[in-house]
């Protein structure tokens, strides 16, 4: 029996939706005592939608490529994103820098949906892409690798028509807030949409949040990372039109503009512990802190010079949380051959060292149906940083659909799906699994 099946034969009413913290058959009233001493119940009624084979959560890029994936394979397929733009920290995060997909020595890595994905990142918006790996634009590029920079608001357009040409459906400021249990079985995800509290039934479940907020609250064991403050927007100043005048390079008129640490946490402020974003009260402490600096560094600046253009509308986080999985990539296995590897990447941050994604990081084995892409999957160590960029994402995110793809329409566990069946479609449609492949 399909899990969106088992669900349609449960009682589909208000009533049986307030068993829980959103249907968990623990048998709860769903109450809730405040600080005040007020005591609150949940009543509202609940709008049961039509079920899916797949339900992506997270529309970054992660969640993008398992989406695209997923539907690719033939699964009915939903994308949520609880933004009103797709691409996270890609686009609307700011962090408009796509990640080399080779290992510094001349040697592409990533393909497939990694590599669709650059290319869109640039198609109708400026960019330097080395003219080795294709680039038109003629902007400078810094270092030759198989990287770019480029217009987030653009790419953040493009992305949506991406993904609904793949077949899937795409559903915007949507909240995903809780996923529906039957034990270890998710049956969908509870939501908060314009329309009120929406329930999404579904046979395999994606956890692309960043966050891994469904994951852990589906009860999969999780780990929280630590992030120093970055925070970075976008603007120019009559310097950079008067580069630009004799440059012609568009990335003059969109420089990053930021207060707080580099890549290795130099310039994370010393009196700001670092954050770790899974609370309100934590993201609205590194928001104040970010924009308040941010102020600060301008107060000084002549007004008339400059200006800045755009503002994150999202936490720059780098690590949040992520899961504890079958299989937990550290960042010791450079070089290594790996027989359930669903993808290989490189350091972007630096040259000759090469990896290769197994398919255990994607999911935990009691949990039959939920899987993970994108920075929560399971990596710990310099692992984490490994996982987490833009390329990196689109490869565990490509993986995540395929999987989920073919155990939804199959009627199997993730941990009984042959990891051959997974990888036979992922070759199918360019992806490289091994480094000397």
């Amino acid at each position: 029996m399909r899990i969106s099946e088992k669900f349609s034969q449960r009682s589909a009413t208000t009533e049986s939706a307030a068993d829980s913290p959103f249907m968990n058959g623990s048998g709860t009233d769903n109450s809730l005592k405040g600080a005040c001493g007020m005591e609150f119940k949940d009543t509202r009624q609940v709008t049961v939608r039509e079920p899916y084979d797949v339900v992506v959560v997270g529309g970054g890029i992660a969640g993008v490529a398992a989406a695209v994936s997923a539907a690719r394979n033939g699964a009915n397929t939903l994308l949520l994103e609880k933004q009103v733009n797709l691409g996270g920290l890609a686009t609307v995060g700011l962090i408009s820098w796509y990640e080399p997909l080779c290992d510094g020595e001349g040697n592409q890595m990533i393909y497939g949906i990694g590599e669709e994905l650059i290319r869109l990142s640039v198609r109708y918006g400026y960019e330097d892409l080395p003219e080795k790996w294709g680039g038109q634009g003629g902007n400078k590029h810094k270092n030759g690798r198989f990287s770019a920079h480029y217009s987030p608001t653009v790419f953040a357009l493009a992305l949506d028509e991406y993904v609904r040409e793949s077949g899937a459906k795409l559903l915007l400021d949507v909240l995903a807030v809780w996923p529906v249990m039957d034990g270890k079985v998710c049956l969908g995800v509870m939501t908060e949409t314009v329309s009120g509290r929406e329930f999404f039934p579904a046979g395999c479940i994606v956890d692309a949040t960043g966050d891994a907020s469904i994951a852990s609250r589906a009860g999969i064991p999780t780990e929280e990372g630590e992030s120093y403050l970055t925070y970075i927007a976008h603007g120019f100043d009559r310097n950079a039109l008067a580069n630009h005048d004799e440059t012609r390079d568009m990335q003059d008129l969109r420089k990053w503009i930021g207060v707080g640490s580099d890549l290795y946490g130099n310039g994370h402020p010393a009196d700001v512990r670092k954050f770790h974003g899974i609370t309100s009260d934590e993201e609205n402490r590194y928001l104040a802190e970010g924009k308040s600096r941010l102020l600060d560094r301008i107060r000084s600046w002549d007004k008339s010079s400059f200006d800045l253009t755009m503002i994150p509308t999202m936490p720059q986080y780098r690590k949040i949380r992520r899961i504890v999985g079958r299989v937990t990539l550290t960042g010791d296995e450079e070089g290594r051959n790996c027989p359930e590897s669903v993808g290989r990447f490189g350091d972007f941050r630096t040259f000759g060292r090469r990896f290769e994604l197994p398919y255990g990081t994607l999911y935990h084995p009691d949990w039959p149906n939920i899987l993970t892409a994108g920075r929560v999957i399971s990596a710990g160590g310099d692992g984490w940083e490994l996982v987490r960029v833009i390329p990196v994402c689109a490869v565990s995110g490509e993986a995540a659909g395929a999987a989920a793809a073919l155990a939804s329409l199959r009627k199997e566990s993730l941990d009984s799906l042959p990891v051959s069946a997974v990888q036979e479609r992922l070759m199918t449609a360019g992806v490289r699994l091994h480094i000397n492949d």
